[in-house]
Formats: C-alpha cells, sequence, structure tokens
C-alpha cells in the first residue's frame, strides 16, 4: 500500500529544492532532493496534475524545467539552451514587447511558434480577418494595447474601427498555439519552406571535424551522427572494452570550462537513450563538475579532447 504521508513529505522536498534553486530539469531536482531518479519522473507529472509546479515548453537538452507559478521569469536564464533563431526572437520581442507576426521574416516566424514559454500570441479582428501579434510574456495586458491600438488604427479615423482579442496570462498555456504542426498547415509557403530550409543538415563543422579525428585515432565507432548545436557534436558511439562492445551517447562541446550542469544535462540526456554519457571536450571542469563526476563515474565518462 502507498504510504500517502511519505509520498507527501516527498513532494514538499521537491517543492523546496525547486523554490531554492529555480526552475530545474528532473535530473537536478533528483540530486538536490535526494531522491531517486527512477521516481523522480513519476512526482513531477502528479505534481504537474496538481497545478504545484509547472513545466516549461522549452527544453534544457531533452528535458523540460520545472518551476513554480511565481518564479515564470527565471526562464529567462536558460534562454541559451535556444538555437541562434529562437534566441534572436527572444530578444527581438524583449526589446519591442510587441510583434507583428506578418512584418517578421519567415525563421523569426517559425521560432516566435515555438517560444510558448517567451511569446504569447494576441489574434486581432480586422475588418471580418485576422491579425497576429505576439507579446513578450511579462508584457502586461494594457501595456499590449497601448503599443497595438496606433498599429491597427488608422491615425485619419477619429474613433477606431477594430478590436484587439488577448489571450489571457492565465490561460497562456491553454490559448498558445498547441500543437505545431495544426499551426504549420495554417503558415504561409513561405515560412514553411524556410523550416524546412532550416532543418536540412548542415556542413559539419571545424570542431566536429576535429572530435571525429580523436574518435578515429582513439578507435571509437561513430554509430550514427545526432542533432547538433553549434560548438557541439553528439553522436551514438561504441567503444570496445575488456567485457565486449559498449554504446555509449557521446556529448562534445567547445567550451573553457564544463559546469556541473553540463554534466546533468548529458547524463539526463543518455539515460533518457538508456546508455552511459561519454563527454568530450578541449576545457576543464569546474570545481563544481569534478565532485559530480565521481559521483556518476559509473554512467558519466569525461575525455579532454586534444
Amino acid at each position: 500500500m502507498i504510504d500517502v504521508q511519505k509520498v507527501n513529505a516527498t513532494k514538499e522536498k521537491i517543492l523546496n529544492v525547486i523554490k531554492t534553486v529555480g526552475p530545474s530539469f528532473p535530473t537536478r531536482i533528483s540530486r538536490e532532493a535526494g531522491i531517486s531518479p527512477l521516481f523522480i519522473g513519476a512526482l513531477l507529472s502528479e505534481m504537474l496534475a496538481e497545478k504545484k509546479v509547472m513545466m516549461s515548453a522549452m527544453k534544457v537538452g531533452s528535458s523540460p524545467l520545472y518551476f513554480l507559478p511565481d518564479q515564470e521569469t527565471q526562464l529567462e536564464n536558460f534562454t541559451q539552451y535556444l538555437n541562434h533563431k529562437e534566441r534572436e526572437a527572444v530578444s527581438r520581442l524583449k526589446d519591442s514587447l510587441i510583434l507583428d507576426d506578418e512584418t517578421q521574416d519567415p525563421a523569426i516566424r517559425v521560432a516566435l511558434r515555438k517560444l510558448k514559454d517567451f511569446a504569447i500570441p494576441i489574434t486581432v479582428h480586422e475588418d471580418g480577418t485576422e491579425k497576429l501579434f505576439w507579446k513578450f510574456f511579462t508584457t502586461s495586458d494594457e501595456r499590449a494595447k497601448e503599443i497595438i491600438e496606433p498599429i491597427i488604427t488608422p491615425k485619419q479615423h477619429t474613433e477606431p474601427r477594430k478590436s484587439v482579442e488577448e489571450t489571457p496570462l492565465t490561460e497562456r498555456a491553454i490559448q498558445a498555439i498547441k500543437e505545431e504542426g495544426r499551426e504549420e498547415e495554417k503558415e504561409p509557403n513561405e515560412v514553411k519552406k524556410m523550416e524546412r530550409k532550416m532543418k536540412k543538415t548542415k556542413e559539419p563543422s571545424a570542431f566536429s571535424r576535429n572530435v571525429k579525428e580523436y574518435l578515429a585515432a582513439k578507435e571509437i565507432e561513430v554509430l550514427e551522427d545526432l542533432p547538433t548545436k553549434a560548438k557541439e557534436y553528439n553522436a551514438r558511439v561504441r567503444i570496445d572494452t575488456l567485457l565486449g562492445k559498449q554504446e555509449y551517447l557521446l556529448l562534445a562541446k567547445e567550451k573553457k570550462k564544463l559546469t556541473e550542469d553540463d554534466l546533468a544535462i548529458a547524463l539526463h540526456k543518455a539515460q533518457s537513450e538508456k546508455m552511459p554519457a561519454l563527454i568530450l571536450t578541449p576545457g576543464e571542469l569546474d570545481k563544481t563538475a569534478k565532485p559530480y563526476l565521481d559521483q556518476w563515474k559509473n554512467l558519466l565518462k569525461f575525455e579532454k579532447l586534444t
């Protein structure tokens, strides 16, 4: 029989961790709260359903962030994990507070539709048609109206002919674009073409070529290249050991210093693929990363890229 009192105490411990450290991914919450990684996902799912925590649409590695309702603004601390165009879209939106969708270039329009944590859609009805604007998530409804009204109301008209219907901040998760596939059907052809172009495989970077040369010299077999951000190279690799062949999730980063969070994200991604992680970098481990590596040395391997 489930010990309800014990479960509630564990959930309270999770809440205290998130309150202390801010938005966090499950691996970190598990570590800070001293809860087995096997149970943390189920507990967070229950707490999400109970509305005790919230979950980001943004992913850190392959995991969302869990946070308390009053910590929403702290999600800005994780924009570094967005891709280049998404970071640019967040920056534009934060500077302008409101963006007119049809005046943005296709790549930014695609990015805005994915930034559900930061970009709130506002629909304006104009002579039987709809016009889409995006509001930065911390912008008040009143301020949004002040910015939009002069855009949609010609100066020569003494009375506005159009009205603005906004998505209430409290219902953002409901009113935001929930299914990317459904929205993509509504997007203009040029947006679809841009998104397909963005998804095409890029030419290997100098860093990824260096990593592959290092792997070849070490007789480490690359089984599959994986989607990779700038200054990174990810792949499934296989290494010969005394006990036979062992597969690893390789995560190579072109950084001078790796932090505890870098290692935690790598471990979480590897666990989601049900394999250990191998991290390569030309840099060093900082003082927070070394004890974390010792703690998880059976599942996390580190090599300095030379």
